[in-house]
């Protein structure tokens, strides 16, 4: 289950059940196109989505991701139709899907959702605010390391699918940048690659190496729920 969804008082959680449908989202699936209409709040199971900012050369650097203790679609609640911001799948799994009008009327009726949804909010914004401080100080193999115990974390597994080309993309450094790091992580005995994907193999090692971010961000999401 989804963990903002299952936070959700009774009723509410209730009152979206019957527009709530269960769908499996491939790699790189669009889940928001910039500018266009939000048709859909996405709430990750397995899945993980990326927040993506997307600039005039058509290079993208992450802003945030989302999985299983997040969702897709914020803007509706802010009383925004679309966003310049794109959306993607960065980790193909299962996800819940409801209709973006059901969830704002649910949102707009109910007091303790709107709590819970504004924390949450909250959280993204020092999420993003963080990733920007991130993205300009922090080393290529901290920021390495933050990205896959955050991944890892919101998947709720440990074995990460991803290429290092999009880990490149995501963290907006060049490919040989992100190999030289994770090589660097293997050879220290904290994770292992192959092609595709990446595998945690000692997660107090790789926090220890992580930048100050991945604290901040697993406090900052923590806080949503306590």
């Amino acid at each position: 289950m989804n963990r903002l969804l299952a936070a959700l008082p009774a009723e509410d959680l209730q009152a979206l059940r019957p527009q709530m449908e269960e769908i499996t989202l491939e790699l790189h699936t669009p889940l928001i196109v910039p500018n266009e209409p939000i048709e859909y709040v996405i709430f990750p199971i397995t899945a993980l989505a990326s927040l993506v900012t997307v600039l005039e050369d058509g290079s993208t650097v992450e802003a945030g991701s989302v999985g299983h203790e997040g969702m897709v679609g914020i803007p509706i609640l802010l009383n925004a139709t679309s966003t310049p911001m794109e959306t993607v799948t960065q980790v193909g799994g299962t996800a819940i899907r409801i209709p973006s009008e059901a969830v704002k009327r649910q949102f707009d009726g109910s007091p303790a959702m709107h709590a819970l949804l504004h924390k949450y909010i909250h959280a993204l914004f020092i999420i993003a605010s963080q990733s920007t401080a991130c993205n300009r100080r922090h080393q290529v193999d901290e920021r390495l390391a933050r990205w896959l115990l955050m991944s890892a974390d919101g998947i709720r597994n440990e074995e990460v699918a991803i290429t290092h080309e999009y880990l490149a993309t995501m963290l907006g450094v060049r490919r040989p940048g992100v190999t030289e790091a994770a090589l660097k992580l293997q050879e220290d005995g904290l994770i292992q690659y192959r092609r595709g994907g990446t595998t945690i193999i000692d997660r107090r090692g790789l926090e220890a190496r992580a930048c100050e971010c991945y604290h901040v961000v697993k406090n900052t999401i923590e806080g949503v729920f306590n």
